[in-house]
């Protein structure tokens, strides 16, 4: 479709004029009440009454962490990617009002418990899910190479009940608009880039003729 266009996520300020980093999203959250968070986020089927002062994500928790000081430093989680990937990985976060917690590694958190990817999808569904973008139902996510298939699934998962919450109650309620709704994994991060850089680049092969390129992947 020579209609589609990028969808700024992360920065909130419609307004301004677009930027190349307004179409990146950093994956860093900042935990300012956690307790407060997880009580109003639990309350409410789709669209809970949570608060940004809360936990912040993606812009405002990479400027924030930018600027904090080293007695915070539990207070900001970056390492999602690499929590999730890694099987034995416990990670403890400690809230600005002082709660603490230790996660466990991401394949072990069981249904229910606190799940920072499910609240990070959460908020990634409110920035696209709202009056100035309209409502999608279909997603499609891209995975590292190195992650094993049970990590991509848990992370559909997550992502399912992360992005439902971020729905209006009215959508939940339509059985029609939810058989639309779907969270599926898509090509890998190095062949999602070789797809867009090949289309940018004017590459528009044959049917029957080969195109060889090669990705250098040098992580986050």
């Amino acid at each position: 479709d020579d209609n589609t266009q990028p969808m700024r996520v992360g920065m909130g300020q419609y307004s301004k004029k677009a930027e190349a980093k307004h179409y990146e999203n950093p994956t860093v959250m900042e935990f300012i009440n956690l307790e407060s968070f997880c009580d109003r986020y639990k309350n409410k089927e789709g669209r809970p009454n949570t608060l940004w002062e809360d936990i912040t994500v993606s812009h405002t928790a990479f400027n924030s962490l930018i600027a904090s000081q080293s007695d915070n430093y539990y207070s900001y989680f970056n390492d999602l990617k690499q929590w999730a990937g890694d099987n034995r990985r416990q990670v403890k976060i400690k809230d600005k009002n002082g709660n603490e917690r230790l996660l466990p590694a991401y394949v072990d958190i069981k249904d229910g418990e606190f799940d920072p990817i499910e609240i990070y999808a959460y908020y990634i569904g409110l920035y696209i899910n709202n009056m100035h973008n309209g409502i999608y139902m279909h997603y499609l996510l891209s995975f590292p190479v190195t992650y094993e298939m049970k990590v991509r699934e848990k992370i559909i998962n997550s992502f399912k009940r992360g992005l439902k919450k971020s729905l209006p109650v009215y959508v939940l309620h339509d059985e029609e608009a939810m058989k639309k709704f779907r969270v599926e994994q898509g090509p890998s991060e190095p062949a999602a880039y070789a797809i867009c850089a090949l289309e940018q680049y004017g590459f528009d092969p044959e049917d029957d003729e080969k195109v060889f390129y090669g990705i250098f992947d040098f992580g986050g």
